[in-house]
């Protein structure tokens, strides 16, 4: 093995050591291939009995029927959703990863926030550059730009999470640079965001990236 290889496994058995010692993990994950539901919806509180996204399964959004908050489920159709005006990814693969949201879009982020750390915590940390590491799964949804699925869905491990957006990773390709990120099998059914990719990197079968925050459903 030669000496560069060796020094990249050993960066990301460091990394991994120090999320797994030091993440917080508000819940002991779920496997990514369990069937979740969303629950109750976040508008007005209806119970959904709905499945959440599932690796190797498209999803489509649907409306509750009561108050019409979007969720994405397990299925199929062209039905996609409205989205924010986008700006280009990045090619600076050493960005931090997705704390450049504007005002706009704290809203959607402090959502996220708030159902892994609390309301009180989210209110203190409202600086975008404040990242929690975290060792999580969660499932991801490709999107186009009209918001509709292009391809099944698959599993990301969540590295980081700050208002402003997360960092990803995942053995192998991670497509579309917009992405509906579904956090039921972290322990959070019914949390649901869709993010931009600002930065991917990929070295040796491995794929990282950042998402920012835009939007959540």
């Amino acid at each position: 093995m030669s000496t560069e290889i060796e020094q990249l496994v050993a960066q990301f058995d460091n990394e991994f050591n120090f999320l797994c010692n030091i993440g917080k993990v508000p819940q002991t994950p779920a496997a990514a291939l369990e069937s979740h539901l969303i629950g109750n919806c976040a508008g007005c509180n209806r119970d959904l009995p709905w499945p959440a996204p599932r690796p190797g399964f498209w999803a489509a959004p649907v409306s509750c029927p009561e108050c019409g908050q979007v969720y994405f489920t397990e299925g199929r159709s062209t039905n996609g959703i409205a989205l924010p005006q986008l700006e280009p990814p990045t090619d600076a693969p050493s960005a931090p990863a997705a704390h450049g949201a504007t005002n706009s879009f704290l809203a959607s982020g402090s959502k996220v926030f708030s159902a892994f750390f609390g309301e009180d915590c989210e209110r203190v940390e409202r600086r975008r550059s404040v990242r929690y590491a975290l060792s999580a799964p969660v499932v991801v949804v490709p999107l186009n730009e009209h918001g509709r699925a292009i391809a099944e869905a698959y599993d990301m491990t969540l590295l980081n999470i700050s208002v402003g957006g997360v960092g990803l990773m995942r053995t192998g390709d991670a497509i579309a640079d917009l992405m509906l990120i579904d956090f039921a099998v972290a322990g959070y059914p019914g949390v649901q965001a869709v993010g931009q990719v600002r930065w991917r990197t990929t070295a040796y079968g491995v794929t990282k990236l950042g998402c920012e925050f835009i939007k959540t459903t």
